[in-house]
């Protein structure tokens, strides 16, 4: 693994994306994390105080020019990224598919699948040239098994699982590892506003899913390019190979 590694995340001010960062500064790495808005920033920097180590940038993902300047950016400051771990996310409101708006649909899709493609597609060449690199993808079990009332979300999860298949078949040779992982429900802001607090509460901790992407990067949980990891209530349930491999 990477000594003091150069980490982008995108959704890096809450929930997963801020645990992961955290762990990543610990571990002496920089994180160059990301967000739509600054509405998270005040308690994220409370969290990770180290400016040097943690810095946030507004992005929106779904727009190309920006995810390319941005991904230039980090190159000419680092000269090297080695991993990405699209965390970010959005899930809307519980609604069956007759009830769903064109707007709302086409929102799941471009921050949930179109955003993760373009961070892949600028961050790709990179990982390319220096033969090695780590790109996380974080879907959902909405991502392996749809969830009603949230067609949306779960069309976008599971095209993100079919996007890390993809690249992982126009990479082979482990020069660098592209790999879902689909979380079960976490406590978080995104689940309180969909199910309600007490739901919430009742999942498993961001901090655990955070520590599993860890041994995986890590080598304590081995995983190849391509494949895909279940977490769910506290504990790894499925890993699951590439088909047709």
């Amino acid at each position: 693994m990477f000594m003091n590694p150069v980490v982008i995340i995108t959704g890096a001010s809450r929930g997963l994306g801020l645990c992961l960062a955290e762990r990543f500064v610990k571990a002496g790495g920089v994180v160059f994390g990301t967000s739509l808005t600054r509405k998270s920033w005040e308690s994220a920097r409370k969290r990770i105080s180290d400016r040097k180590k943690f810095r946030l940038f507004l992005l929106d993902i779904t727009r190309e020019a920006g995810v390319k300047r941005f991904i230039s950016k980090i190159r000419r400051i680092c000269g090297r990224i080695d991993v990405l771990i699209n965390c970010a996310g959005y899930v809307g409101r519980l609604a069956p598919i007759e009830d769903e708006s064109l707007r709302e649909f086409e929102k799941n899709i471009a921050v949930n699948l179109t955003g993760p493609f373009l961070m892949c597609k600028y961050v790709l060449p990179v990982f390319r040239a220096r033969k090695k690199g780590w790109m996380i993808n974080i879907s959902s079990m909405a991502g392996k098994r749809a969830v009603p009332r949230l067609g949306a979300y779960s069309a976008g999860k599971f095209g993100l699982v079919a996007l890390t298949q993809a690249i992982a078949k126009e990479n082979p040779g482990g020069q660098f590892k592209c790999i879902t992982v689909c979380p079960g429900g976490m406590n978080t802001e995104m689940r309180v506003n969909l199910f309600g607090r007490k739901d919430a509460e009742r999942q498993q901790t961001p901090e655990f899913v955070a520590e599993k992407i860890m041994e995986i990067i890590y080598g304590r949980i081995e995983m190849e390019s391509g494949w895909d990891i279940v977490i769910r209530h506290g504990k790894v349930t499925a890993i699951n190979p590439l088909p047709g491999a």
